[in-house]
């Protein structure tokens, strides 16, 4: 039985309170991206180590997990009207793992955790990106999806003070493992933070359930493997896709390398890192409006390209930077856009390309790219531990540069996408 925000959106009317509840979920999962992914993991295992590539390999083991689990998620939840349940359980254990890493004092407990933590936050995405169509009527759905991204920006303005605050104290008591409690911090603040979905919205029905002697397993590899054999009959959807992809892999590795790139090679100190958090965030919320103004207006491949352009400018400044001035400034304004803007973008792009009645198996190949993309945070765990003679950190300045190549790529496969648009050939 639905319940009332499920009722109200097929009524067509949208339930605030319903849409507000759903849409704090991206300020709560936002808080553990924030803290933990953008900042204290990497920091907090090289003490351990002493090295980088033990943190980018286990987050990237932890996405390569999540993109081959993606599929499965969406026809469990198309199948068993059970996505909040599994949302729920999905977030528990994340928050859990995540707490269990402020007790682990053993570099591979830390990553064990890490890796359950930063799976089950992954997948949870698509749980509950799943559960928007009980929120919000079709023709608000827009509106509700922009409300959940706009406090996602929220939650890293709402999580920055409070680690900073952390360190503080836990710097007058104990200097040690300075970012130890930083993980329960963040397991906390993501479950307070979810607690209005868990309680106020309802749970999605299922559309078609499982027929006798059917697996769900074999029945969701079958349905991918289908739409990906399908894939060449659409060559502008394919480079678009696998444009996509290289994009997105350049940027999750540029979010990733941000707090050990600043720390090791412009030697920032950790309170200053968290800082300058905010004022990203911030303009990538304001540009990222504008990247969805103009999408509308000048054509999504357009803004898309100038988007990884925005990008590639930000990388290139901050690889080669020996002062926080430019960094900052490339970080914030070119790296904002870039960074908002080709998610804006991107969804759009797709809309525009998928043929009619196929927007649901497309988005979740986009999705499945999505958490495929690590690539580029591998290449840089790797490089930033390889010495450069006569360079200084010139690991880490590689790392960060060969990311250009990705996104540079990326563009390209964009490029001809909109080129084969141009001439019909979708």
């Amino acid at each position: 039985m639905e319940g009332k925000g499920s009722q109200k959106s097929g009524a067509g009317e949208l339930d605030w309170n319903t849409a507000l509840s759903w849409a704090s979920y991206d300020l709560a999962n936002t808080i553990y991206s924030a803290v933990v992914v953008s900042f204290a993991v990497a920091l907090h295992a090289k003490e351990y180590t002493g090295v980088e590539k033990y943190t980018f390999i286990t987050f990237s083991l932890s996405m390569l997990a999540s993109g081959l689990f993606v599929p499965f998620a969406g026809e469990l939840t198309d199948r068993t009207g059970r996505a909040k349940a599994y949302l729920v359980t999905f977030t528990l254990v994340c928050c859990a793992a995540c707490a269990a890493i402020s007790w682990a004092f053993w570099a591979p407990m830390i990553f064990l955790f890490y890796f359950v933590a930063n799976f089950c936050y992954q997948s949870s995405l698509a749980f509950y990106d799943s559960l928007l169509p009980v929120v919000a009527p079709r023709q608000k759905r827009g509106l509700v999806s922009g409300l959940g991204v706009g406090l996602g920006y929220g939650g890293t303005v709402v999580a920055i003070p409070a680690a900073m605050g952390l360190l503080w104290f836990y710097r007058k008591f104990n200097p040690a493992h300075e970012l130890r409690w930083h993980f329960a911090l963040a397991a906390g603040l993501f479950l307070v933070g979810s607690v209005p979905l868990f309680l106020w919205v309802p749970e999605r029905p299922a559309r078609k359930k499982l027929l006798p002697g059917q697996e769900l397993l074999k029945l969701s590899f079958r349905r991918t493997m289908v739409t990906l054999r399908a894939l060449p009959r659409h060559p502008a959807m394919l480079y678009f896709l696998l444009g996509n992809f290289l994009c997105v892999d350049a940027l999750n590795a540029a979010i990733a390398a941000y707090a050990p790139f600043a720390e090791n090679v412009l030697g920032i100190e950790r309170m200053e890192i968290m800082v300058w958090m905010i004022p990203f965030s911030l303009s990538a919320l304001v540009l990222g409006i504008l990247g969805g103004e103009l999408s509308d207006r000048f054509g999504a491949g357009k803004v898309f390209l100038s988007a990884a352009a925005a990008y590639v400018v930000a990388v290139a400044v901050c690889g080669l930077s020996s002062s926080r001035l430019p960094f900052y400034a490339a970080f914030i304004l070119f790296g904002g856009y870039g960074l908002s803007t080709i998610w804006v973008a991107g969804r759009k792009m797709l809309l525009d390309l998928c043929p009619p009645g196929q927007v649901g198996k497309y988005f979740g190949l986009y999705n499945v790219g999505h958490k495929l993309s690590m690539v580029g945070i591998l290449l840089f765990g790797l490089l930033a531990d390889v010495h450069i003679p006569g360079v200084e950190a010139g690991g880490y300045r590689a790392g960060m540069l060969v990311q250009i190549l990705s996104m540079s790529a990326g563009a390209a496969c964009i490029l001809k996408s909109m080129k084969m648009i141009r001439h019909g050939k979708t």
